[in-house]
């Protein structure tokens, strides 16, 4: 049921820069100056002064000058470091913020904002690892301001990172964010789809849920659409169809909602629900939208209707493998093998890794007489998924046609040992062929 997945809204890392605004400016409120300032301002702190009013302004190029001058001035100020840090971060000089905000911490490493703040801007400039490294250390320290919402947003910025190496510290760094400010849907949903990959769906519907409380928007939208998949992927299609009724009572010209549950409706077989669902979304012409109606009408045998549009996505999107597949799939529904055989070579080529197209390959090879072809692919489909009773059969009679047959009936003989008399015509065609087999030996 993999089509029927909608696309997740929180699948990378990015640089918060309004976040690192807001926390910079509370940061010039709360720590302008140096202790000793307070009584005799220096005048590398008038200029810091006279930089920070800029900044509060959004003048960043103006302050430019005025902070590589205090640091030149007083270069053991960590917060003219970090402001200028922050300044060139937001003139998108990243590899100078980079090192304005490592100098600010090598002089004071226990500033919440210099870590945060580094700790995204590397994030953002590809640099995993070292990311992780300054958001734990920003998740221990307190904020200058807003102390929970701020702890909140290191904590998820740091799962966020995690999730992809290391789900085990995602879970709980998305768990302490969760905490924290409780009424925010996003840590809920990122942990749903966490517990989702991971099979645990019990657990996922809680997240889901509660990220669903008191949303409205896209975060309603994003927890409803991870329930329905939820009890899609635990077969649970009374409670998927149910979570999505619920949204589209309040979404009703969400097409793409009505072509999921257009789709839970065909799996319970409730075929003329199915397709009035589909008829109230025909006229999207959305990409992801597009995708599901033909998805849709695959599912409920409109084939003749479904080829066009997936040949239209396909055109579009020549590089989905799996847009590919579900297209030669549905070619071969229709027998049109040589094109059904293109897509699906084309498919493997995107991705070697999709293998359950190798022996649907296989299948359209056979039907085209490329026998060759067929053991190519049944050879890879084994490496990756192993052997079973169709793969000996169709492997026999590529190799029965081909006229190795030693081979041959060493997959006849395998196919009938495995086959236990779950498919009586291909047996009784075995059996015949090693008879006649033998007979040329």
């Amino acid at each position: 049921m993999r089509a029927l997945h909608f696309n997740k809204c929180f699948c990378g890392t990015v640089l918060f820069v309004s976040l690192s605004a807001a926390l910079a400016q509370d940061t010039h409120r709360t720590v302008r100056h140096h202790p000793a300032a307070e009584s005799a301002p220096s005048p590398a702190s008038t200029l810091l002064d006279q930089a920070e009013a800029l900044l509060a302004k959004g003048n960043h190029l103006a302050a430019l000058p005025l902070l590589q001058q205090t640091t030149a001035k007083d270069p053991k100020s960590y917060q003219a470091w970090y402001d200028l840090g922050y300044c060139q971060q937001a003139l998108n000089h990243d590899a100078e913020a980079l090192t304005a905000y490592g100098k600010s911490l090598e002089i004071n490493p226990n500033i919440f904002e210099t870590n945060l703040n580094l700790g995204l801007l590397l994030a953002n400039s590809g640099q995993p690892d070292q990311a992780i490294r300054y958001l734990q250390a920003a998740t221990q320290l307190q904020p200058a301001s807003h102390p929970e919402r701020s702890k909140e947003d290191a904590w998820l910025a740091l799962g966020k990172l995690q999730l992809a190496s290391k789900p085990a510290e995602a879970e709980l760094a998305l768990a302490e964010a969760a905490k924290l400010v409780p009424a925010d849907p996003e840590p809920h949903l990122l942990l749903g789809e966490l517990y989702e990959s991971s099979g645990k769906f019990g657990a996922a519907s809680t997240e889901y849920q509660r990220a669903l409380a008191g949303t409205q928007g896209e975060a309603r939208a994003q927890a409803l659409r991870g329930l329905v998949n939820v009890s899609v992927a635990s077969k649970q299609y009374g409670e998927a169809e149910k979570s999505v009724r619920e949204y589209l009572a309040t979404n009703p010209a969400d097409a793409q909602a009505r072509l999921l549950l257009g789709r839970l409706l065909a799996a319970q077989g409730k075929n003329e629900e199915a397709l009035a669902q589909l008829s109230g979304a025909s006229n999207d012409n959305n990409p992801q939208v597009l995708r599901e109606k033909a998805g849709l009408l695959m599912a409920v045998s409109r084939d003749a209707e479904a080829l066009p549009v997936y040949k239209q996505l396909v055109e579009e999107n020549a590089n989905d493998s799996q847009l590919r597949y579900q297209y030669g799939l549905l070619l071969m529904r229709q027998h049109q093998w040589p094109e059904a055989e293109g897509q699906l070579l084309a498919a493997v080529k995107l991705n070697p890794n999709l293998a359950s197209a190798y022996g649907d390959v296989a299948i359209a090879a056979n039907q085209n007489q490329h026998y060759d072809l067929v053991l190519k692919a049944l050879d890879i489909r084994t490496k990756l998924l192993g052997d079973n009773p169709g793969t000996y059969f169709l492997r026999a009679t590529a190799l029965d046609h081909l006229r190795r047959y030693p081979e041959a009936t060493q997959n006849y003989k395998q196919f009938l040992a495995t086959a236990s008399g779950k498919y009586p015509d291909e047996e009784w065609k075995a059996r015949h062929r090693l008879i006649a087999i033998e007979k040329l030996k």
